[in-house]
């Protein structure tokens, strides 16, 4: 990428836009029908704070309380399930496209240009449902619902990916803006969501050089003058953390292998100070607070600083 200093530049891509929220995005509800089946699910469309108008306001009771196919409902991670280190619960958003083949039925002569023979009579019916609210309040020069869905490719790309990951078959995810805060993502049928950029590494090492490198402070400070400034700090991070000269993990190079068992050690102990906090506080706990925690932790533990005294002497060397 021009201006890039990093191989990463070439390797990071932006998640796939499942917007508008409330059209896609759903809680699970608890089923007690007799006749429910074990291969559906009870939703309802999940409402967000972040929704925006006209969006928030919509009337989906026609999809609200109603079961799907649990083959269209996918988990997400989206910046707000990212914490240094660890990610936290998935998200779930429904779908139009069957696990089966893993790809997006496009058909232009579809409505919202999705090809309703492969998907079920149910699914149909919610397609529809969320192209004509699409189509009622999209802005005049927005495209179809599934180009909406797939802009850029982000989508495909990520389905591409989990068919054939070839020899890059484990992924990192990063928040595109805020205090840099990047994480494994262990489970590979997950979508990563358009606030996060994702990276698919050669195997666990590389992928614990870059969580030790994008977590540090020492990069956060780093990186900082090339961010635009919010009213709370830097705010956009994007791909500006690699015009920094952070070199492409070699396993024989003795500082990239240290950074990675620090890196590696910080996940685990991440991991570890969540699941206390969580004791704590019980079960759901915010993103704001595991973040909080974690980087109050990190800061005071040995693990934490191994980290930012190997980073920072990955970045005086560059």
């Amino acid at each position: 990428s021009a201006g890039a200093a990093s191989i990463y530049a070439n390797y990071a891509r932006t998640g796939a836009s499942i917007i508008p929220r409330s059209l896609f995005f759903v809680d699970e509800l608890e089923d007690t029908s007799p006749v429910s089946l074990p291969t559906d699910i009870y939703t309802k469309p999940r409402r967000g704070s972040q929704d925006n108008a006209p969006w928030r306001d919509l009337d989906l009771d026609s999809v609200t309380e109603v079961t799907i196919e649990r083959q269209y409902v996918y988990d997400v991670h989206l910046g707000e399930t990212v914490a240094p280190y660890v990610a936290l619960e998935p998200l779930k958003a429904v779908l139009p496209m069957n696990r089966k083949d893993g790809e997006i039925p496009f058909d232009p002569e579809g409505p919202g240009g999705i090809g309703l023979i492969k998907l079920t009579h149910r699914m149909r019916h919610r397609w529809r449902v969320m192209s004509r609210l699409w189509d009622e309040n999209k802005s005049i020069k927005s495209g179809s619902l599934s180009w909406r869905l797939d802009y850029h490719g982000e989508l495909s790309a990520q389905l591409k990916w989990q068919r054939e990951p070839g020899d890059r078959p484990v992924r990192v995810a990063y928040g595109g803006s805020g205090a840099p805060t990047a994480s494994l993502i262990d489970d590979d049928d997950v979508i990563i969501d358009y606030r996060l950029f994702w990276i698919s590494c050669r195997d666990e090492r590389e992928a614990d050089y870059l969580l030790a490198v994008i977590n540090s402070d020492v990069l956060a400070e780093a990186v900082a003058p090339f961010m635009t400034k919010g009213q709370f700090g830097a705010r956009d991070l994007q791909k500006h953390l690699w015009k920094l000269p952070i070199p492409e993990f070699d396993p024989e190079d003795a500082l990239h292998a240290a950074i990675a068992a620090a890196g590696q050690a910080a996940a685990a102990g991440a991991s570890a100070q969540l699941a206390e906090v969580r004791a704590e506080r019980g079960d759901d706990v915010s993103v704001t607070v595991a973040r909080r925690e974690l980087r109050a932790w990190l800061r005071q533990s040995a693990e934490g600083k191994a980290v930012e005294a190997a980073v920072a002497e990955l970045l005086r060397s560059g």
